[in-house]
């Protein structure tokens, strides 16, 4: 979460819904800043990875580029090591609510999505970092790489599920400290 902070804090997040999608030539093309996030990811700045993951996201939308982007950022949040579950469900939750996707993507989103909630995130409907719009509405430059997106239409959105991961272990843990409890109780009264 307070990898999160500090995108909202840098104005990012402000950023991506409003700035225009057109591509305005003030910092370095989109595929730059991809490669120089990734770099970032790989050296263990994730900090500094994600907040290049967000101005890519802000720069290139739902297009290719931006979609590597969406799921790069998806997949470090997820990382143990440096766990924003949060963001992980915000963003997959957000990816998957716009038109925009291609169907390996769709299927990744969705899994994370149900991932970082089963493990203990949670949803804030209101991340704006994903702007959707047609992917020929971005700079070309975004539209390099993979597959472009299509409109697939509205996504089915999976249900989390009726009971986390880290509901169970919560509950098994009070089961454990009533079971320590009883059996302290027990002690007590077999002692002479």
């Amino acid at each position: 979460m307070e990898r999160f902070v500090l995108l909202c804090a840098t104005g990012l997040i402000g950023a991506c819904a409003s700035a225009p999608p057109e591509w305005e030539g003030l910092a370095p093309p989109a595929p730059d800043t991809y490669a120089e996030a990734m770099a970032a990811l790989d050296a263990g700045d994730h900090t500094e990875g994600r907040a290049k993951l967000a101005q890519v996201l802000e720069t290139c939308g739902t297009t290719a580029l931006g979609e590597q982007a969406t799921m790069a950022l998806v997949v470090n949040a997820l990382d143990p090591q440096n766990p924003d579950l949060d963001l992980a469900a915000s963003l997959s939750h957000a990816y998957l609510s716009q038109p925009y996707r291609t169907p390996l993507t769709e299927q990744f989103a969705a899994s994370a999505y149900l991932v970082s909630l089963d493990i203990g995130g949670s949803l804030d409907e209101s991340l704006s970092i994903l702007r959707s719009a047609a992917p020929a509405s971005f700079p070309s430059e975004c539209q390099r790489g993979l597959a472009t997106p299509l409109d697939r239409g509205e996504a089915i959105i999976p249900a989390p599920p009726p009971q986390s991961l880290a509901n169970r272990l919560a509950e098994l843990e009070q089961t454990v400290d009533e079971l320590e409890t009883e059996l302290a109780r027990v002690r007590e009264t077999l002692r002479p």
